[in-house]
This record gives C-alpha cells, sequence and structure tokens, in this order.
C-alpha cells in the first residue's frame, strides 16, 4: 500500500535531519548576524572591486526579516561614513554605498564637493598616472579614499538635499560612476540590510594578494 504524501515527508525529514538543522542554521546566521554578498559594479572602487566578497554585520542595527528585504526596528542606527548594504527604492536589488547624510542633514553636493549641515567634508586629491583622481576625503573623525574618473563626467550646478526621519543619503566612493541618493533620493533605514566589515575573499586582479582575505575596510 503506498504511502500517504505526510508518511513520506516525515520519513525525508526523519533522515535528513542533521542536513536540515545545518540549514536553518546557516539562514538564521545570514538572517541575525551576518552575510556575505559580491560586489557586481565599479561604483565603490578605489576600496571595492567586482571581485571582492564582502562580510556584511547586521548585529549593529538588528537582524534582517527573510525574503523581504527589511530589517527589524529598535536596534542601533547606522553613522555617517559606515559602509552598508541596502535595498534602495527605485529596485529590489541590493545595493552598496557610503552613508553621507542621517536623519535630519542637510546635504549639499556642487560636483566634487559635499557639504554636510554647513560644513564642507575635507578631501585631499592626488592625481594618478592614468589621469583619474584618488582623494581621501573626512567625514565624522573617519577618513577614507574616494575616485574621480577622467573620461566620466561630475555633475554640474548645486544641489541640495534635507534628510527625512528614517531616511538615509547615500554616495558611492566612485563619485562619477555611481548610482546612489543624487539620483534615487534616499533609503529608507528598514531596507538597510547590515554593515560591512571585511573584504571576505577577493578575486579581483586590481586588489594586492596581501588583502584578498579578511581585509578590515572600517575603523
Amino acid at each position: 500500500m503506498p504511502q500517504t504524501r505526510a508518511k513520506r515527508f516525515r520519513r525525508f525529514a526523519k533522515d535528513n535531519l542533521p542536513v536540515l538543522f545545518v540549514l536553518v542554521g546557516i539562514a538564521t546566521f545570514r538572517t541575525a548576524v551576518a552575510d556575505w554578498s559580491h560586489i557586481p559594479s565599479t561604483s565603490m572602487e578605489p576600496n571595492f572591486y567586482p571581485g571582492d566578497y564582502i562580510w556584511v554585520e547586521k548585529f549593529s542595527y538588528g537582524p534582517s526579516i527573510p525574503l523581504v528585504n527589511k530589517r527589524l526596528p529598535g536596534w542601533g542606527s547606522p553613522e555617517r561614513g559606515d559602509i552598508v548594504t541596502f535595498v534602495p527604492p527605485h529596485t529590489d536589488d541590493v545595493y552598496i554605498k557610503r552613508v553621507i547624510g542621517i536623519p535630519g542633514d542637510e546635504i549639499v553636493v556642487e560636483g566634487a564637493a559635499v557639504w554636510v549641515n554647513g560644513e564642507r567634508l575635507p578631501q585631499t586629491a592626488e592625481r594618478q598616472p592614468d589621469g583619474d583622481i584618488i582623494a581621501s576625503e573626512t567625514i565624522n573623525g573617519s577618513t577614507h579614499t574616494i575616485q574621480f574618473s577622467r573620461n566620466l563626467a561630475l555633475a554640474r550646478g548645486m544641489r541640495k538635499f534635507k534628510v527625512p526621519e528614517g531616511k538615509y543619503f547615500m554616495l558611492g566612493d566612485h563619485r562619477n560612476n555611481s548610482v546612489d541618493s543624487r539620483v534615487w533620493g534616499f533609503a529608507s533605514e528598514d531596507q538597510i540590510q547590515g554593515r560591512v566589515t571585511h573584504v571576505a575573499v577577493s578575486f579581483a586582479s586590481e586588489r594586492p594578494w596581501r588583502d584578498r582575505f579578511a581585509k578590515r575596510v572600517i575603523e
């Protein structure tokens, strides 16, 4: 007499219980503690390259709700200068950008210059042999590098943004090769998934071998 569907399921679960426990554990870990993701574009150069796999720490901001790309409220909040992964308002894809403005901030962008609440972010630029510009930028007392490509235009004119409650203003580090808050607006706090802390492993030819494993990217 053929087994019922319920009996077949129970037998399958019993025979594969260790595997099921492992899968549930991995899913729980990636939702609540940390996750990993790959870099799909050049918008965060010179800090991240296509071929990098990043480590996303979630505990500081709170765990994400599986399948819906939303984060549970009531935990910590991103700070200026944090590198985060999130889902922007115009797509379901996961982006990586740097937090420049937090709720209540007034942001002004004019060419390469960025002001936060009336203070221009310090930048020190150095032209490279290929004509690109690598610059150091300081925000919240922490310094990071940004890039400008010589063959790509910078947007002209001054643009002002007032960051609403529950929203964040994001910029890519490759400033004239990034689709970010200058284009699609603000990222919602509940769709920020976590803070990027390391390059877990890298297959990018641009990255030196010594930096291809467990490279820390935050101060």
